[in-house]
């Protein structure tokens, strides 16, 4: 699971000093993610939604059933279980303590220009993280492999309806 969450820890809580990169779209966008796992070169896909005018993020994550939205405006989290019909309700992450980000250089990643930067991330581990200029995550790897990549982008209005939390669902606390 630690993998299948990474698209919105990024986009949710790197904190940043000398001209950051924007960390959340300035847009509406759809992203899929590939997210390498084990050996043999296998992925799993994540998907990710972002509403700017809502200022609300959902990630669909690999398993069937589970999904994340953030509520930035709320400074909410909200994992919802389709099969168990529940809700775990929680306050968001918080903000890492500044690391600063460093400027690597341009890149492409799924047809779409964005600049490495170099920082750490929510462990301290360092990252590179490549950033369109609209605040866009695209890929994110570490010292030894590639934990995340773009693999399309769509750039479309999100209905609101996909950020709505279910309703009937029991609402619980970790």
């Amino acid at each position: 699971m630690k993998g299948t969450l990474l698209a919105f820890i990024f986009a949710a809580t790197p904190a940043l000093a000398d001209a950051p990169p924007a960390l959340q779209p300035t847009r509406d966008v759809d992203i899929t993610y590939k997210v390498p796992v084990g050996a043999n070169n296998m992925a799993l896909l994540q998907r990710l939604r972002f509403s700017a005018s809502l200022h609300k993020q959902r990630v669909d994550l690999p398993t069937s059933g589970n999904w994340v939205v953030m509520d930035y405006g709320a400074h909410r989290m909200s994992m919802i279980r389709d099969e168990s019909k529940e809700i775990v309700d929680m306050p968001a992450p918080e903000t890492a303590a500044a690391s600063g980000f460093v400027r690597v250089g341009p890149d492409m990643v799924a047809g779409l220009a964005c600049t490495e930067w170099r920082t750490r991330d929510t462990r301290g581990a360092e990252t590179e993280a490549c950033y369109t200029n609209d605040g866009v995550l695209l890929q994110a790897r570490n010292e030894s492999a590639v934990m995340m990549q773009a693999v399309t982008v769509r750039f479309d209005a999100q209905n609101e309806t996909v950020f709505a939390l279910p309703a009937g669902y029991t609402h619980t606390t970790p």
